[in-house]
């Protein structure tokens, strides 16, 4: 069953003493038992743990998804706010209280769902522990997951205005991010009158992009995913799909994967991430799992046909995918077959082109390769040569006829040496 989950545990770094725990452990216990007749279940970490103990290690409120249980929210946290008031005041060193929002999965009594785990991953964040710090000084951290935050707090749903909340990215890539409630420090606080708009800088990294400096253009495109309303839409795509091709490039493999499959996740008719994470996993010998995103990349392409030069560039790389792995598999006869729709869907491209040269290179077959490859070099522009070399070169002196390639690019006067982030993970083989 879908729900909320409120999560309220004592900071560790400033617990206070054990009176004032245990003041507050018992406030929260009765404001967290009051909210549960919109249907929700108030749990302690352990039911049999002194109070102090409970406002410690967590006491959970489960609430049923719909607006009467989003309803109670607010009540909830002016609740909280108050317990921890009184049971600070005027007793020396106060305690720091986290709590946690978060929305997802709510299984029977005894069961952790996904919405506990999650706020209990948000309680123990160092991540939220540090933007914390950097906020305005207060003993109420409230955090919320970015699902919670999209749904309810965009949603209108809670009495905390959206550009109150600041995002803290919890992990590599953008596949963990949550929500800070910093009124006067949130995102568009933050964003000041001379900072460039989301499209601004979505088009400057893509020119970083095309430059090879990655690094600067990952900054440009969290920013401006930080800017945009959320992730799931259009532009969110394309600058989710370019942070990837970053993280890539600079062979941090596991950033470029979490943050395709974030993409995914949030946009599940992009064929274009399936196409790059099938990639991935056949460069990592994911064979079977390669063919699964290629598969449903190639459907979806085929659902929604589009006579554009953009989408055949698609299928053309998603065909020539599918044909490496059944190439791999051992159903040649397939990998032909794919190999062959692949210059059908795209004439223009030259990609075909390698892969067949790299077959006769199989073979040593030495003057069809160069036939091949001069025919693929002619179509290539000179901007565009620097890709297609890293494209054909990468770990190509170590596939089989892979010298033969490097010997005609050789010939052509063209340096075969790819450049320094491919080494992380060569490629597979033109099929």
């Amino acid at each position: 069953m879908d729900g909320v989950c409120v999560t309220a545990g004592v900071d560790g770094r400033a617990p206070g003493p054990a009176a004032v725990r245990a003041r507050l452990g018992t406030a929260l216990a009765a404001a967290f038992g009051a909210a549960s007749r919109f249907g929700g279940r108030p749990v302690h970490e352990a039911a049999s743990e002194p109070a102090d103990e409970a406002a410690a290690h967590g006491v959970h409120l489960l609430l049923p998804g719909g607006a009467d249980s989003a309803a109670v929210l607010p009540r909830l946290l002016r609740e909280v706010r108050a317990a921890l008031d009184e049971a600070n005041r005027g007793r020396g060193p106060g305690v720091r209280l986290r709590l946690a929002l978060a929305r997802g999965l709510v299984l029977p009594p005894g069961i952790a769902g996904h919405a506990v785990a999650e706020c209990l991953r948000l309680l123990d964040s160092e991540a939220v522990g540090a933007a914390a710090d950097g906020a305005p000084a207060t003993d109420l951290t409230v955090v919320a997951s970015d699902s919670f935050f999209q749904s309810v707090v965009v949603g209108g749903l809670l009495e905390h205005r959206p550009e109150d909340y600041r995002p803290v990215r919890l992990g590599r890539g953008a596949l963990s991010v949550a929500w800070l409630h910093a009124p006067g420090r949130g995102a568009a606080a933050a964003s000041g009158p001379s900072r460039p708009p989301a499209g601004e800088l979505a088009a400057r990294a893509g020119l970083l992009l095309g430059r090879g400096e990655y690094r600067q253009a990952i900054l440009d495109l969290e920013e401006a995913l930080r800017l945009l309303p959320g992730a799931d839409g259009p532009d969110a795509e394309e600058s989710l799909l370019r942070l990837g091709d970053c993280h890539r490039r600079l062979g941090d493999v596991e950033a470029a994967a979490q943050t395709w499959t974030f993409l995914l996740a949030r946009r599940p008719l992009c064929a274009a991430a399936c196409q790059r994470l099938g990639r991935l996993e056949l460069e990592r010998n994911h064979t079977h799992r390669a063919l699964v995103y290629l598969t449903e990349g190639l459907r979806l392409v085929r659902a929604r046909p589009e006579p554009s030069a953009k989408a055949a560039r698609l299928t053309c790389a998603l065909l020539l995918d599918l044909s490496c792995v059944r190439s791999a598999l051992g159903d040649l006869a397939v990998a032909d077959a794919f190999l062959n729709e692949a210059a059908e869907a795209d004439p223009r491209s030259v990609l075909p082109l390698v892969s067949l040269a790299f077959r006769a290179a199989r073979r040593r077959d030495l003057q069809t390769a160069r036939r091949l490859l001069g025919t693929a070099l002619i179509r290539v522009s000179g901007e565009d040569r620097k890709d297609f070399l890293r494209e054909v070169c990468t770990g190509a002196a170590s596939w089989e006829g892979g010298d033969v390639i490097i010997k005609v690019l050789q010939e052509n006067g063209l340096d075969p040496t790819p450049s320094p982030w491919t080494t992380h993970a060569p490629r597979p083989p033109p099929a």
